[in-house]
């Protein structure tokens, strides 16, 4: 019997947020909605800058994959995660931080610096990402725990672990792992840049191992060497059991065993989209782990990233568990 709904295998990081306009972005050389990997001191001298025209910036424990197990914990799943941090402040925030969290820790520690994620936020709620992956890029496979892991009903794995052979070591032998235990596996494709980075190991990854991936419309195009959303949907689909491809403000297209079911976004006013894929995951998975039709997951995705979207953060406040029931038995 499974005692962990889903164990996570990211990139753990500290999330640095601010608000800032088009004009101090273009000031830094930067494209809105975007990904970019950074060297240390190159996100030190946005911080400089930040602090120079009195912007607030707000921390909190992230990583994609960290905040889809937060999501997942909030919602009264059960939730593990194991990536690498470093030993240093940002560290020990990160896991006593995580710990309020309730997800279970697999965290390796290195001698070096703790990864981090700038995050400016525009006034129309898009967001650009500077991200130093410090200690992230030397995660192994010994930092994951196998007694954890073989008691899980899915593993969860950010694309953004192929960027160092280290990390991508560390995830084959996870996935071996996980098959022995008969741990189903997920993957989402995290950034079009990563699919555009890595797209024959992605592809030979969906057709020998995945069972369930996340994609929004851009992922899914560039996966599958096409502009037209269906046709991408279609082409994944023929791999993987099922497929979670998200059209942001359009809603989202769940292809499973040969089905799709289109689901309707919810309306609300946009702050702020940080976090709002990993928030869908949250929902998707926790939804898939009780049992739930393709539908009804899509429906609670729909609704948790809903709810980061329209507030600051990438963690949802309040509630989420009552806020869900309330919201199914409504709509």
């Amino acid at each position: 019997m499974s005692t962990i709904d889903v164990f996570g295998l990211g990139n753990p990081l500290i999330d640095l947020q601010a608000h800032v306009s088009e004009a101090f972005l273009k000031s830094q050389g930067l494209e809105k909605d975007r990904m970019y990997l950074v060297d240390l001191e190159a996100q030190k001298q946005i911080i400089t800058r930040l602090k120079e025209i009195q912007a607030t910036i707000v921390s909190s424990p992230g990583g994609s994959c960290t905040n889809t197990m937060i999501g997942l914990t909030q919602l009264g799943a059960r939730a593990a995660y194991s990536g690498r941090i470093g030993k240093d402040e940002y560290g020990s925030i990160y896991k006593e931080k995580l710990a309020d969290t309730k997800v279970v820790p697999s965290l390796g520690e290195g001698n070096g610096a703790t990864g981090s994620s700038l995050i400016l936020v525009l006034e129309d709620a898009s967001r650009t990402m500077n991200t130093h992956l410090g200690m992230c890029q030397e995660f192994r496979h010994d930092d994951i725990l196998e007694d954890i892991l073989k008691t899980s009903q899915f593993v969860y794995i950010e694309g953004y672990l192929w960027d160092t052979e280290t990390q991508k070591e560390a995830v084959t032998v996870a996935i071996k792992k996980a098959k022995q235990h008969q741990v189903k596996i997920s993957l989402t494709l995290s950034d079009p840049f990563c699919v555009q980075r890595n797209r024959e190991d992605f592809q030979k990854l969906l057709k020998e191992s995945v069972d369930l991936v996340f994609c929004n419309q851009e992922e899914a195009q560039d996966m599958a060497g096409t502009t037209v959303t269906h046709e991408a949907l279609s082409i994944i689909a023929k791999d993987v059991e099922t497929v979670a491809l998200t059209m942001g403000e359009k809603g989202a297209l769940i292809a499973h065993q040969g089905e799709v079911v289109y689901i309707d976004p919810l309306p609300v006013d946009v702050v702020d989209t940080t976090g709002a894929g990993d928030a869908f995951a949250a929902g998707f998975l926790y939804g898939i782990t009780h049992g739930k039709s393709p539908l009804e997951c899509g429906r609670m995705a729909a609704f948790m990233a809903a709810q980061v979207i329209s507030q600051l953060g990438a963690h949802v406040q309040g509630d989420l568990q009552s806020k869900l029931q309330e919201y199914l038995k409504t709509s």
